[in-house]
């Protein structure tokens, strides 16, 4: 039983560190089931680990239960204040000392809205689904350390190029 709380503190650490590195600085999770992945075990876990210290959910069928019902909320809360993924439209320049750079113009079709916004911003992958984003004057860069591509990615998958 205590390795379980080990464990369960340790999902919770990292877990909500993700969250909150993703909220409030630069670091970007690219993919909404990332983010909910995230999110959820980040809740559910300290929701576990307040009714462990509280003498509460000692079994599986309430720990089961209460996985399901922050499932739920996490669900709607998702749906209620998801603004949508940033999706990369052009590449327009490529760093030339490390391919995981590049400048990219990027859209975002917000729900409940109609059309999209757009940023350009230079993106350093760190993983699949995670990224360090930086906004970008594109007339401010240093042209030597970038190459210019505009290689055309159309991650909405918009019908025909502006």
């Amino acid at each position: 039983m205590k390795k379980l709380h080990l464990s369960l503190y340790l999902i919770f650490v990292v877990t909500a560190a993700m969250v909150l590195l993703n909220r409030y600085t630069d670091l970007y999770l690219s993919d909404y089931r990332v983010h909910f992945f995230f999110l959820f075990f980040a809740a559910s876990s300290f929701v576990v680990i307040v009714g462990h210290v509280f003498k509460k959910l000692q079994t599986n069928k309430s720990i089961f239960i209460t996985f399901l019902l922050v499932g739920i909320a996490c669900f709607l809360k998702a749906f209620f204040t998801w603004g949508g993924d940033w999706k990369t439209q052009t590449k327009m320049y490529q760093n030339i000392e490390n391919e995981s750079k590049s400048v990219d113009i990027q859209l975002r079709a917000d729900k409940f809205n109609f059309g999209y916004k757009e940023r350009v911003i230079e993106i350093n992958k760190i993983a699949p689904f995670i990224q360090w984003t930086t906004d970008v004057d594109t007339t401010k860069m240093d042209l030597t350390k970038w190459k210019r591509i505009d290689l055309y990615v159309n991650d909405m998958k918009l019908s025909a190029k502006n």
